[in-house]
């Protein structure tokens, strides 16, 4: 099956625990959070100490994706928390595979992140070390922004890229993914559809994962957000 990760940018952040529960109940296989720094995107998000507090309320696995400058310098500040994934994006790094072996260490799953108008020339050299690829559909910063259809192609690049150098990554699409899209980006090749706005809308969250998880179908491969 493919995998809905619940990204916590969507919801009403005064009151984060109490959605998490719900999405969990509802059917979400991991919680996403958005680590932004009001440098590399004009936006400040969450910190460790509520990544702390969401690991004892939250069974499911937490992922950390760092939309930040200097994403080794965050990193650091999370190293300790109980995140089962970390990606950061291509463009923020300068030496990302210092960074991927820091995370190794750390004994953390690595994932790189690719917004709509980066290249994928790059990952050709970094996707032997990774677990994941995240293709962004929009810009990184901020939810509820317009679906850039682009990613469409980029999934089906990775997927090729993957396939010729022989080592397998979990594909995962970020932002503007609601229900009429859930069934192309699987046909496309994702294995995990991070949803913020689509699953946290109007506080229905039950009711927003159920019409996710129904556009599905059986989805693809089992699947997991590393």
């Amino acid at each position: 099956m493919w995998a809905l990760s619940a990204s916590i940018l969507g919801c009403k952040h005064a009151a984060i625990g109490e959605a998490v529960r719900r999405a969990e109940k509802a059917g979400a296989q991991y919680i996403h959070i958005d680590v932004m720094d009001g440098d590399y995107v004009d936006n400040l998000t969450f910190g460790p100490q509520l990544v702390r507090e969401l690991g004892e309320l939250c069974s499911l696995p937490l992922s950390l994706h760092l939309e930040t400058n200097r994403p080794d310098r965050y990193f650091r500040l999370f190293r300790d928390t109980p995140i089962h994934a970390v990606s950061f994006q291509l463009d923020a790094c300068p030496n990302p595979l210092h960074l991927i072996r820091e995370i190794r260490m750390s004994g953390k799953k690595v994932g790189l992140g690719i917004g709509p108008a980066v290249g994928l020339e790059p990952l050709r050299y970094v996707l032997p070390h990774l677990d994941s690829v995240t293709v962004m559909s929009v810009e990184p910063g901020y939810g509820g922004q317009v679906f850039e259809p682009s990613v469409y192609e980029k999934l089906r690049h990775v997927r090729r890229l993957s396939e010729e150098l022989g080592h397998p990554v979990t594909l995962c699409v970020d932002g503007g993914v609601d229900t009429d899209k859930v069934a192309p980006l699987l046909e496309a090749g994702a294995d995990v559809l991070i949803c913020g706005t689509s699953v946290f809308r109007g506080d229905r969250i039950e009711e927003n994962i159920a019409a996710l998880l129904k556009s599905g179908g059986a989805g693809r491969a089992a699947a997991r957000e590393d």
